[in-house]
């Protein structure tokens, strides 16, 4: 049964209404509280990132400077000042670390547009100059390291055709003519007679590929191909050669002096050994990296062209 009862200026309602009515200063005052506390936290959190003085806005004790939330570090900043004036930080005039902190901000700048517009995609002397910084960074154990004595005389050993001082030779190449005499030539350079007239009295010709005089043997090598430089390394002072096919002509090699190459010592070839110790250090971790790279990338090929 609904009970009614008299509201002035309203005559009667019932108790649900009434209770309803009661109900709705409630909701009321729960939203407004709730939109107060949302309304809070976003204040006090736009006043936490802001305020001056936070960490983001604060620059890092380690740093001088950040240009857009990228940082200049103070060591960076002291060896490039101390560079620039040639004197200690802490003599630097005060004018001097400013320049040189704008300078480093100028520079940090246009280095950011040059990520920004990726010019390492068009121009050639960045790229390089990537490259050649990445691999620096992969050096750094490398060149930061020394190897002990023992395992740069193991790399002497294992390396010691690099290590030697380069031969050379006064030498003929003669061309085998028709009708001439080896024996007569041999004969008459063992009586002294003099190279260009035993082999001419002897029916042989000059190729001409080498001049008179001693020629370093990479020289001899180069100009006569591998054939004829290794028949020649073997022979002595005075010494000719068996006929050797090149080129499908026949050519004899006369040896009028020769400097063998001589091989260096440890000690003496020291210095070289540890440059080329770091080369080849530095060329496997380079490589290790390129390694590690090219299996984290996913690498598609077109068409060959």
């Amino acid at each position: 049964m609904t009970m009614f009862s008299p509201v002035p200026g309203r005559g009667f309602e019932g108790v649900g209404a009434r209770q309803s009515r009661a109900r709705d200063p409630a909701r009321r005052t729960l939203w407004f509280s709730a939109f107060g506390a949302v309304l809070g936290l976003l204040l006090g959190g736009y006043a936490l990132f802001t305020a001056a003085g936070t960490s983001t806005q604060a620059v890092p004790p380690e740093d001088v400077a950040l240009v857009n939330a990228r940082p200049i570090l103070q060591s960076d900043f002291v060896t490039q000042t101390q560079i620039e004036t040639g004197v200690p930080f802490k003599d630097a005039p005060p004018a001097d670390r400013r320049r040189v902190l704008q300078e480093m901000i100028d520079e940090e700048l246009l280095v950011q547009r040059g990520l920004d517009v990726d010019l390492a995609a068009s121009d050639p002397d960045v790229r390089s100059a990537m490259v050649a910084g990445v691999n620096l960074q992969v050096d750094a154990a490398v060149l930061a390291s020394r190897p002990d004595e023992a395992a740069l005389r193991a790399y002497y050993a294992a390396h010691r055709d690099r290590y030697t001082i380069d031969g050379s030779m006064d030498v003929r190449d003669l061309l085998v003519r028709p009708g001439a005499d080896l024996a007569g030539l041999r004969a008459a350079l063992h009586r002294g007679v003099p190279m260009d007239v035993a082999a001419a009295s002897a029916g042989f010709a000059e190729s001409g590929r080498l001049g008179h005089g001693d020629n370093y043997d990479f020289g001899v090598k180069a100009k006569l191909g591998l054939a004829l430089y290794q028949a020649a390394t073997v022979l002595e002072d005075g010494a000719v050669s068996t006929p050797v096919t090149d080129g499908g002509a026949a050519h004899v090699l006369a040896m009028i002096h020769r400097t063998p190459i001589r091989q260096l010592a440890f000690d003496a070839a020291r210095d070289q050994v540890f440059q080329d110790y770091q080369r080849d250090a530095r060329a496997k971790v380079e490589r290790e990296n390129l390694d590690f790279l090219r299996g984290r990338a996913e690498i598609r090929y077109g068409t060959p062209q």
